[in-house]
């Protein structure tokens, strides 16, 4: 019995330390400036929280507005944040930049070369070596030091390169060439072969570029019109050259299927696909050769000398001669 009624004392010792903690146990109010407020928090609303102070429980009933509150840590440990910035998962991920491509009309630009031809084209990269550039849905790459300028048609920019001057010519020290000199009536280029146009297995070369059949036509049309007249002609004999090879192909099947009811009709129809197969080979073959005199007759003006006159010391005297 003694036992017993110390064990119940002991009990009830326990709930008395127990309940005084739990009624002392006070709610901490954190505010945005990080001041702490000891309270006991009486009501809680999105807007805002009802407390009274730790000291003065018997006091007024003092209300704050939750948007300036940073925490609150209740008696229980329990603590619940407020107005906290959003985590790195929550927060809005930055937006790439978005790269303007220049359109195709924006990118247009005249090529301007030394030797005086002008390329209009899509230029897709300028670099101080060399100009790359779209022409006919083919990509071509020209050096630098072939190129003048580049003047963009959308906005008239323009892009200049450094253009090595010719060397002039060494002065002559004689009365009689220096005479001479003064009375030719043509001087020749400092590159006769620049201009020209090589052929380079089915593709055109042309100052150390490779250019596209249409670049080819267009150059023809533009500076040697009986080239470009021979040209055409070529292109009507290749038409008509794939037309006659049709009309034979044709011939062949119809004899083919002719086979079936009557051989001889098969060999009459045969014999007759070898006229139009004949004759759109040879137009074919011919106009392959007909696109290269084309060429040639441009090329010919580039294979002419440049005719002078000179002053020519005899030992009879002095004259004019006509030098090629």
């Amino acid at each position: 019995m003694y036992m017993k009624h110390i064990l119940n004392k002991f009990m009830l010792c326990l709930a008395a330390v127990l309940l005084a903690t739990a009624m002392s146990a006070q709610d901490i109010i954190v505010t945005m400036d990080a001041k702490k407020i000891e309270a006991k928090i009486l009501e809680v609303s999105q807007t805002e929280i009802k407390y009274k102070e730790k000291n003065y429980l018997d006091g007024p009933t003092f209300i704050l507005e939750t948007n300036k509150i940073s925490s609150i840590i209740y008696g229980n440990g329990q603590v619940v944040l407020y107005n906290q910035p959003e985590s790195p998962e929550e927060q809005p991920k930055p937006q790439k930049k978005e790269v303007l491509t220049p359109t195709v009309e924006e990118s247009m630009a005249e090529i301007e070369l030394v030797s005086g031809q002008i390329i209009t084209a899509q230029i897709t990269d300028l670099k101080s070596n060399e100009v790359s550039y779209i022409l006919d849905n083919e990509p071509h790459a020209i050096l630098s030091s072939q190129v003048v300028k580049v003047t963009f048609l959308h906005s008239g920019q323009v892009r200049e390169y450094t253009v090595r001057p010719l060397k002039p010519a060494v002065e002559q020290t004689s009365a009689h060439q220096a005479t001479a000199h003064k009375d030719s009536v043509s001087t020749p280029a400092s590159d006769p072969q620049a201009g020209r146009i090589y052929r380079d297995n089915g593709h055109y070369l042309r100052n150390g570029t490779y250019i596209s059949e249409k670049e080819v036509v267009r150059i023809l049309e533009r500076e040697n019109k009986a080239a470009y007249n021979q040209w055409q002609k070529a292109d009507k004999m290749l038409i008509g050259g794939a037309v006659c090879t049709g009309i034979g192909g044709g011939l062949v099947i119809g004899g083919l299927v002719a086979l079936v009811a009557n051989p001889l009709t098969c060999v009459i129809i045969d014999c007759t696909a070898l006229v139009p197969l004949g004759i759109g080979l040879g137009l074919t073959l011919g106009s392959s050769a007909h696109h290269n005199h084309a060429i040639d007759i441009y090329n010919s003006k580039y294979d002419q000398a440049a005719v002078q006159l000179k002053w020519n010391v005899a030992p009879n005297g002095v004259g004019l001669a006509i030098a090629f």
